[in-house]
């Protein structure tokens, strides 16, 4: 079988590999983390989605070795992490939350000082498809740090993309108990397919949405109409525009 090309590789390489446990990104790739890493002064990002990834990373901070991120990994309680109703700029089903009662989703949490979260917030498409949270109460546990009561987050304007009614669960992503279908990349992409444009090749259809942001809009506005927005008690909006 002949390699996929590359921009259809990344739309369907989402959510892209991660370490089981935490790592330190620098350099442009996952490192051990050191056992006398300082978190003073980071704030605690969780990554429902690809930002747990080194390949993801490396995309957004390069390989520059003054970018030094703890990358822990934790368990997130009776959230799930889901698929948003949007289709991102490079073609992937992007990544949102979703209330799961008894779910244990095994995720990460990015560290970042002020310099690294400006970076991430250039990224993440705030006020278009994201808005930046802190949230107070979550279930989180995370490996290094034990319980944690606040993270921050990257929450989707959209909500998350419902099939048949229900929300779909984020192939790539380890969550025991959730109540609700799990589908990878290329499966979520063929469902839509079949919605958008039933026939097309899929190759063609996702590089439809990378190249047609016109396109891109209307599919997406399709599926926000009927989504669900995450909400939760503890959630504080700190960022809704681009900056």
């Amino acid at each position: 079988m002949s390699p996929l090309p590359d921009d259809i590789a990344r739309a369907l390489g989402y959510p892209y590999p991660r370490p089981a446990g935490s790592f330190l990104f620098s350099g442009g790739a996952a490192q051990a983390l050191p056992p006398e890493t300082d978190f003073d002064g980071r704030i605690p990002v969780l990554a429902c989605g690809s930002n747990g990834s080194p390949v993801q990373l490396l995309r957004k901070f390069g390989t520059s070795p003054d970018y030094r991120i703890p990358v822990t990994a934790a368990k997130l309680y009776d959230i799930c992490c889901s698929y948003s109703a949007h289709f991102s700029g490079y073609g992937s089903v992007a990544a949102a939350l979703h209330p799961a009662s008894g779910a244990v989703t095994h995720v990460h949490i990015t560290w970042l000082n002020e310099r690294e979260l400006m970076r991430m917030h250039e990224t993440e498409a705030i006020g278009q498809n994201y808005r930046f949270v802190r949230m107070e109460g979550v279930g989180l546990h995370c490996a290094e740090h034990g319980a944690i009561d606040t993270v921050h987050a990257y929450l989707s304007l959209r909500g998350s993309l419902l099939l048949d009614g229900r929300p779909v669960a984020l192939g790539g992503i380890d969550c025991s108990g959730a109540p609700f279908p799990v589908l990878d990349q290329q499966a979520i992409q063929s469902r839509l397919r079949d919605t958008f444009a039933p026939g097309m090749d899929l190759h063609d259809f996702i590089r439809q949405n990378i190249t047609d942001a016109k396109l891109r809009a209307e599919r997406t506005n399709r599926l926000a109409r009927h989504a669900q927005v995450f909400d939760h008690p503890g959630i504080t909006t700190l960022l809704d525009q681009a900056i």
